[in-house]
């Protein structure tokens, strides 16, 4: 009887480690595929996705301060706003990311010129 127990006790432990490996397998592809899916799609790593899109967000967090200081003083910031949104617009269309940095405080301006 003991032999049965051992056997069916090691039979469960290899069921037990195929069956969990195959789980954990799918679920980190799962999450793998999450994080990867898109910035593929679009060509990049996720590191480049997430330096592209946070450069795009602080771009438009910029346009909206811009936008919400000419609200209060109509002088101020007379087309900042609609200048950093038109140029982002331009660089996502035309692909041109790599003009989409941390340190550009307007990006694709000179291509915008060059394109009206």
């Amino acid at each position: 009887m003991s032999h049965f127990v051992s056997l069916i006790t090691h039979i469960s432990a290899i069921f037990a480690e195929i069956f969990f490996s195959d789980l954990a397998y799918s679920f980190i592809m799962a999450v793998k595929s999450y994080f990867t899916e898109h910035p593929e799609s679009t060509g990049e790593s996720y590191a480049e996705h997430f330096m592209v899109a946070m450069s795009v967000s602080r771009q438009l967090l910029g346009a909206g301060l811009a936008a919400a200081a000419h609200a209060l003083l109509p002088n101020f910031h007379k087309t900042t706003a609609s200048e950093r949104i038109h140029s982002l617009a331009h660089c996502l269309e035309t692909g041109n990311r790599d003009a989409i940095t941390p340190l550009r405080k307007v990006p694709c301006r000179e291509t915008l010129r060059q394109a009206s």
